[in-house]
């Protein structure tokens, strides 16, 4: 044990093992802390705390269903149904397109509408980085 981690309190030392653990098993997207820190009230001052809330949910759920198959056209693409995003996240029907605007807007997620089985599926690509912090993104899907 080094000497940083002998001054951790059990649950410092709990809580470290359980984060190690979901990186060892990639099961999570890394959010920047900027999100929170900066886009939060970015939003929340040129909206709403509401909408700027909602944002942020409707901007992780979206990163919790990322496509992480390397070898599909789908791969960093999430693609849930309307319907399933509100039972899911309790956003309210009306809601869901004016806060994928508003991500769109901020530079935080790219939408597609794309042909699949003989119907537009739309499509949903969360970055980590808004459009003034990060270079044009590639064209794809």
């Amino acid at each position: 044990m080094s000497a940083n981690e002998s001054k951790l309190t059990g649950l410092q030392r709990e809580a470290k093992r359980q984060k190690q653990a979901v990186l060892e098993n990639g099961k999570y997207a890394p959010i920047p802390h900027r999100i929170y820190r900066e886009v939060l009230p970015e939003l929340k001052e040129k909206y709403d705390g509401q909408t700027a809330r909602d944002c942020l949910t409707l901007y992780m759920y979206c990163h919790a269903y990322v496509n992480g198959l390397s070898d599909t056209a789908e791969y960093y693409w999430a693609y849930p149904t309307v319907k399933k995003i509100i039972e899911d996240t309790g956003l309210h029907k009306d809601r869901i397109k004016g806060l994928f605007d508003v991500l769109e807007t901020e530079g935080l997620m790219i939408t597609r509408k794309v042909p699949r089985n003989g119907h537009a599926k739309k499509m949903y690509m969360p970055l980590y980085e808004s459009k003034e912090t990060s270079q044009n993104p590639a064209s794809g899907i």
